[in-house]
């Protein structure tokens, strides 16, 4: 038969309704053309198992996988992007030693971390071939020829979120030719003969050994990885012939995708509904499917904060390993950085390569084997939250250990947050030795399908000082110089309403983040090996918007003691109230004997009294004014008892509800109260809090 006819046969006589064609004479056509015209092997991937249609063979699926309604042609395969592989065993693979093709239809969700196959049967870099598709959107074949690795890789950059047909030939006596949509797209003359690996399983989706992430920020700091293909695949074919150009053209023409693959956004949790009482909650996030399924805890890991007078949301969520964000009422999130450490190139020399690897620090727990969070206080006055994590690098290793003791690097972080959307942070890190002291990196997030300018302004850093003076910053250039004098109020300028800002003690530091740019693809750094992924990584550079990623702006170092945190709708010169109410707290004074104070405690924003005699009214004033304003002041009265409470504020009874709020925390040794009150003053305040009995 004339190849051309075979083609058109071809395209309109499918194998399985052979048997309803009239006519013995083109019956006996179709019989003595179907070992030319006919793959020699085809997943249809219509489900429920995969089975061969060509062979009949029916291969394993391992790790998470689903099949789809909505393929090309029926149903489709849907690739996990982490576990998920066809295998077909060796003995079952077709001999493919006169020529082959390989096709079929891809739909990418995210492009892969690095190289990987469709359709692969190698050994190493030896021998064998893989058809398959690069981190930046790439498809080609590689192949061993002459015992060299070999690739074929087209120019074209396959669009996400959308069906494409992928061929690539191989004739003996020309070489390697792909073809996207049924075009001609690449080609590679080879006249070396092909070293296949007829005893290595042929593995559909995901590569044979553990491979290292491409776009490494640090290549001295490689960690290999398991992936798989991340998106949806179907009517997967092998020939044992380089099939023509006509005939590819002809088998993608026999298929109209019916619409766009199903394959959803991905977007950060959704953490602004339910409830809008103030207090943490327990919870359960969920980013897409295949991610929540690589989980292995129980109930509600992840922790909510919500306020009730603001619309955003603090939130610790296995995908940033915990390490708390504030989200905006728009869904912009801003991270932080944990403690940190790391070994160099310089102590590898000394350690001969042994040991620990570049950065150990919370987000190399892709796992969250270490990191993990809990509820201390959750009361209508105040929440505390405490994290805790390891300092380990992407290979679980920490930077020293001393296994005597049992002694690493750790980080215990406690959040004291408050109604009024401020916290602080209050941190120790074990070197193993406890330091108090915070290290903070400012980072916001971009989700997948955005880019971090579709977050954050150019203009992106506020910062004011205690004289009020305030200065913005642009990253429109390349990077800004942090000129105002002894800034203390830092503002983030996110594409929202509210803005995340941090407030310092004076003499902090803060600087610029000025590593790791490439203009050609944003103003700001760009990495996506955190949050969510889930590959081994020192750091990986984004290549397109396609994962989840964080961009650093600016670092701050302050010796010792607590950072402030929150977001807010008010300027930055606005927030100066909040600022000198923390750093230069107005003093009290007590009126009776009956409670005694501890002061100020700056890393919990609150006074601390203890309260002596069960039958007197707290009688305090705060000594207020324009240099140490009241400004919703907290208070946690040791030993107060089971006992309500009543408040008077300069002899004005303030009844209990958003303006005055308390709680109860039990311990071993009684009942505390935690009270906090929204008000705001430059003056000398008189405060009475009474016992309800």
């Amino acid at each position: 038969m004339h190849p051309d006819m075979s083609c058109l046969l071809r395209k309109v006589v499918r194998p399985e309704a052979v048997w309803r064609v009239a006519g013995m004479f083109l019956l006996g056509m179709v019989v003595q053309a179907s070992a030319a015209a006919y793959p020699v092997a085809w997943w249809k991937f219509d489900g429920p198992t995969s089975v061969d249609a060509a062979s009949g063979v029916t291969d394993t699926i391992e790790g998470n996988s689903k099949f789809m309604a909505e393929g090309v042609r029926g149903g489709c395969l849907r690739f996990d992007g982490f576990t998920t592989l066809v295998r077909r065993k060796a003995d079952k693979v077709p001999d493919l030693e006169k020529g082959f093709t390989f096709q079929g239809w891809v739909a990418l969700a995210a492009y892969p971390w690095n190289w990987t196959p469709l359709l692969a049967q190698r050994d190493a870099e030896t021998r064998g071939y893989s058809f398959g598709i690069d981190s930046t959107g790439h498809f080609g074949l590689q192949l061993a020829a002459d015992n060299r690795w070999t690739s074929c890789i087209s120019s074209k950059v396959l669009e996400m979120k959308t069906w494409h047909h992928l061929a690539v030939t191989y004739d003996p006596g020309f070489g390697v030719r792909l073809f996207v949509d049924g075009q001609a797209a690449g080609a590679f003359q080879l006249d070396k003969p092909l070293g296949f690996a007829r005893d290595v399983d042929l593995f559909i989706g995901r590569n044979h050994d553990k491979m290292v992430p491409e776009h490494l920020v640090r290549d001295w700091a490689k960690f290999p990885s398991w992936w798989s293909l991340d998106g949806l695949l179907d009517e997967l074919t092998i020939h044992d012939r380089a099939l023509a150009a006509a005939e590819i053209q002809a088998s993608k023409a026999s298929v109209t995708p019916p619409g766009a693959p199903n394959i959803p956004p991905r977007k950060f949790p959704d953490v602004a509904k339910g409830s809008r009482r103030f207090g943490a909650y327990p919870t359960r996030l969920s980013f897409y499917e295949q991610w929540d399924a690589l989980w292995q805890t129980a109930g509600n890991p992840d922790i909510v904060v919500k306020f009730d007078e603001m619309p955003v949301q603090m939130v610790f969520w296995r995908g940033t390993r915990f390490s708390p964000c504030w989200v905006s009422e728009n869904g912009k999130w801003m991270a932080d950085q944990s403690l940190e450490t790391g070994v160099w190139p310089e102590e590898l020399l000394r350690r001969n390569g042994k040991g620990a690897v570049g950065c150990c620090e919370h987000m190399s727990d892709v796992e969250c084997r270490f990191s993990n969070v809990r509820i201390i206080e959750n009361t209508d006055a105040r929440v505390v939250i405490h994290w805790r994590y390891a300092m380990v690098d992407a290979a679980y290793r920490f930077a020293d250990y001393d296994e005597v003791a049992g002694q690493g690097h750790y980080g215990d972080e406690f959040y004291y947050i408050y109604p009024d959307g401020v916290c602080t942070r209050d941190v120790t890190g074990w070197w193993p030795d406890p330091v108090h002291r915070v290290d903070q990196e400012t980072i916001f997030l971009s989700e997948p399908g955005t880019r971090p300018e579709d977050n954050c302004d150019l203009a992106a850093l506020s910062l004011v000082n205690l004289k009020g003076e305030t200065k913005t910053y642009s990253w429109e250039n390349g990077f800004p110089t942090l000129d105002l004098a002894d800034p203390v109020i830092q503002m983030v300028n996110l594409k929202s309403r509210y803005k995340p800002w941090i407030i310092v003690k004076p003499g902090s530091k803060i600087r610029t983040f000025k590593g790791e740019v490439r203009k050609e693809f944003s103003h700001f750094p760009w990495w996506n090996h955190w949050p969510v992924a889930r590959i081994s990584s020192d750091g990986r550079y984004a290549m397109a918007p396609d994962q989840a990623a964080h961009s650093s702006l600016t670092a701050i170092h302050q010796p010792v003691g607590a950072f402030l945190y929150g977001t807010t709708n008010l300027s930055p010169a606005d927030m100066l109230p909040v600022a000198k109410a923390w750093i230069h707290p107005p003093a009290i004074k007590l009126n009776s004997t009956a409670f005694s104070s501890d002061g100020y405690n700056q890393d919990q924003r609150a006074y601390q009294l203890k309260r002596g005699d069960p039958d007197r009214d707290l009688d305090m004033e705060f000594t207020g004014s324009a240099e140490s304003p009241v400004l919703n002041p907290a208070l946690v009265i040791q030993g107060w008892g089971e006992h309500e409470a009543a408040l008077k504020l300069d002899g004005i009874e303030v009844p209990r509800g958003k303006d005055f709020r308390y709680g109860f925390r039990r311990t071993l040794d009684g009942t505390d109260l935690i009270v906090w009150i929204k008000c705001k003053a430059v003056k000398p305040t008189l405060f009475v809090l009474s016992a309800i009995k």
